[in-house]
């Protein structure tokens, strides 16, 4: 069907979004996917270090997801043997959330990965472009 008057160009490999989400996938895809998780599943198991124990919710918070993602991914995780979920005692509603222990061994092996994979993508700027990117993308993250 033919455009009626009206033009639409959009050049999708110039929206930043777009841009930003194929960095993303390119970056740490491998990395992910070599654990056999994926992007809600990392998130969780990156955030639960410094937060645990933690509940369901405060997950929510932490990784930026919906509360339908982040119990299927807890419900992965907890699969896998990569995470505890009980129930609080104190207020039978909430689900704390932990690393079991291979969960705490996984989070090692893929901090190291992340990192080296951030590294190598950042080894493409210099330190001077580095310095920006890093404090536009956290103006662009803290007024989300």
């Amino acid at each position: 069907m033919k455009d009626q008057g009206h033009s639409f160009t959009f050049d999708l490999s110039e929206y930043l979004p777009f841009q930003m989400s194929v960095i993303s996938a390119q970056m740490f895809g491998d990395v992910i996917e070599d654990a056999g998780l994926q992007m809600p599943e990392w998130r969780i198991m990156m955030a639960l270090p410094s937060n645990q124990p933690c509940s369901s919710h405060d997950l929510c918070i932490l990784t930026a997801m919906d509360a339908a993602r982040v119990s299927r991914a807890q419900r992965r995780l907890e699969d896998l043997n990569m995470i505890s979920v009980i129930r609080d005692k104190a207020d039978r509603r909430r689900l704390v959330v932990r690393l079991s222990d291979k969960g705490s061994v996984e989070v090692s092996r893929l901090k190291s990965e992340a990192q080296a994979a951030e590294s190598k993508m950042l080894d493409t700027l210099g330190p001077e472009d580095r310095a920006q990117l890093k404090t536009a993308i956290g103006s662009l993250f803290d007024n989300l």
